[in-house]
């Protein structure tokens, strides 16, 4: 686990902190060239929330789009199992389970996983300590 997440954790033992972790400059994420659209959307969508949560940098960018890409997937194939159905029949007449639902199915796990990274869930934030002020951050100054 990065330093910075054991810190917010709360880690009280000094032998699980690496003061000597790398740290990336403080820049923000790009996003790459080859991103699909919806992928696209999804960026300019969490990217916000992401630079006030402080969880994301421009050398977090490769993992970002990645995340962004597994829900441009799972979307793409939950519209699939919506418009044709849990089972579709085969060329014979046999009923069998549309592979879309296959498709959902590994694209949320891998949406989840992703999503732990960058905090993006109940689980991964609870445990977080972040100070939290009511006067507009740099990156909500930067935002609007």
């Amino acid at each position: 686990m990065p330093t910075n997440l054991r810190l917010l954790r709360g880690e009280s033992r000094p032998s699980r902190i690496n003061r000597q972790e790398p740290k990336p400059r403080e820049l923000l994420p790009e996003p790459p060239d080859w991103l699909s659209a919806s992928a696209a959307e999804e960026w300019a969508r969490l990217v916000p929330d992401l630079i006030v949560m402080g969880t994301v940098k421009a050398a977090d960018a490769t993992a970002l789009a990645c995340y962004c890409e597994a829900v441009a997937r799972f979307r793409v194939a939950t519209e699939i199992v919506s418009r044709a159905g849990l089972m579709l029949k085969d060329r014979d007449g046999i009923v069998r389970k549309n592979p879309a639902v296959g498709m959902a199915r590994d694209a949320g796990a891998e949406v989840r996983q992703w999503a732990r990274e960058f905090g993006l869930t109940p689980a991964a934030r609870q445990p977080l300590r972040v100070e939290h002020s009511t006067a507009p951050g740099s990156a909500e100054r930067l935002l609007s």
